[in-house]
């Protein structure tokens, strides 16, 4: 009987001394868990798979622990005010995930709360580093004065750590799975419903003999659109929009292309190779490129990085829908920050305090610039449609390019 009540005794001493322990822990109220991955992809992508949880079961740890659980999405589809509600077996419990701070392409703040348990923060950092983009992920809880709760958070690193290693491990391999790695973050992305309309479509080739001559696919756009101008003219057919192009061949020496014309109508006898057909239409991706035509393949790109990101499906091999829009005058920076005039040595005059000569010239420059014509730049209206193609589809037939008329260029656009 004495060995009994000392075994209670010890085993009450014990748990006494462990509440102490943990009532007493320093740092014992609040728990931390924190890891971080290098990955070789730019920022937008990194931060544009974070801001939402479309794609968070790709990569989540837990994902796999409950194959059967359930979601349900909340809010907007990305940034601050998107929610995540989850419930599944007891490995990975259930409850909700929000955004509540989102700082494009470096921060993203939530809050998570887990039904019955505890209601914890996480944040995403990403930032650059010698070797990519660093991308920390952590996760922060007070615990309360509850003892146990406490002496339970000093484990919570080794506990839960190894899943957030694995996470990040899993996010790298989604991120850099994909084949288009453009930066996305310096142009304007919008997705839009495109409808479809009457067009007429005439095809063009341009071709060049010399080493030093590279085929200039707006000459043989403007020439091609010129053609259709005067058909539409010829048929009292009125053009609604700027032309679309399509590149069908690109050779050292050679350009093949289609040009597209919306108009209102085509129910007219054809001519000339010109076809009546519709414009593309359905949901597709558009940006701007603003600069050398021939280089706006890179926002093509651009917009396939981005529907990659955001698990858009589109085609692989399908061409970019180009719109020659007219040209506009190039953003100068031209300005020069003031001195500071706190700068000048005693007695001295300010910095900006020019010379009356020097002020004159200036004036006089300054009158130069605004009666000279601004440098223009070309825009390029690039379209990415959206979707897969119907694997029953008919392949397209290759017909062969006409020539384009010896007729002088105008220049296109709407």
């Amino acid at each position: 009987m004495r060995s009994l009540i000392e075994f209670v005794l010890a085993v009450i001493l014990t748990i006494v001394v462990l509440l102490l322990i943990g009532l007493f822990l320093p740092g014992g109220g609040h728990g931390h868990v924190e890891r971080s991955i290098i990955i070789e992809r730019p920022s937008s992508h990194i931060f544009d798979v974070l801001n939402s949880f479309k794609r968070f079961n790709e990569w989540s740890p837990w994902a796999k622990k409950d194959p059967a659980a359930s979601f349900t999405f909340a809010g907007p589809d990305r940034g601050q005010g998107a929610r995540m509600e989850w419930s599944g077996n007891p490995d990975i419990g259930a409850g909700h995930l929000e955004i509540i701070e989102s700082t494009p392409t470096s921060s993203i703040k939530m809050t998570q709360v887990v039904t019955g348990g505890r209601t914890g923060s996480i944040s995403y950092q990403v930032e650059p580093s010698d070797l990519g983009v660093k991308v920390t992920w952590a996760y922060d809880v007070e615990l309360g004065a509850n003892p146990i709760e406490r002496i339970k958070g000093r484990y919570l690193d080794s506990s839960v750590g190894a899943d957030f290693q694995y996470g990040l491990m899993r996010f790298k391999a989604l991120v850099e799975s994909s084949a288009y790695a453009r930066d996305y973050s310096d142009i304007q992305i919008a997705q839009q419903e495109i409808l479809s309309q009457p067009a007429l479509k005439l095809s063009g080739l341009v071709e060049v003999y010399s080493a030093t001559e590279f085929p200039d696919l707006n000459a043989g756009v403007a020439d091609t659109m010129k053609a259709l101008s005067a058909f539409a003219t010829r048929s009292n057919i009125n053009i609604t929009g700027p032309a679309q192009v399509q590149v069908t061949l690109k050779e050292r020496y050679r350009l093949a292309f289609d040009v597209t014309v919306p108009v209102d109508r085509n129910d007219v006898p054809m001519r000339d190779d010109i076809q009546a057909v519709q414009t593309p239409g359905g949901s597709m991706l558009v940006a701007e490129h603003v600069g050398e035509r021939r280089r706006s393949n890179v926002t093509f790109e651009k917009l396939q990085a981005y529907a990659t990101i955001f698990g858009m499906a589109f085609d692989p091999r399908a061409k970019p829908i180009e719109e020659f829009l007219p040209d506009r005058p190039a953003v100068l920076a031209t300005e020069a920050a003031p001195a500071d005039a706190s700068a000048a040595p005693d007695g001295a005059p300010p910095a900006d305090a020019a010379p009356a000569d020097a002020a004159v010239a200036e004036a006089a420059t300054a009158e130069d610039a605004a009666d000279a014509e601004p440098e223009m730049v070309e825009v390029t209206r690039v379209f990415l449609p959206l979707g897969l193609p119907d694997p029953n589809a008919a392949p397209p037939v290759a017909t062969e390019a006409a020539a384009p008329t010896s007729e002088p260029a105008i220049t296109t656009g709407g």
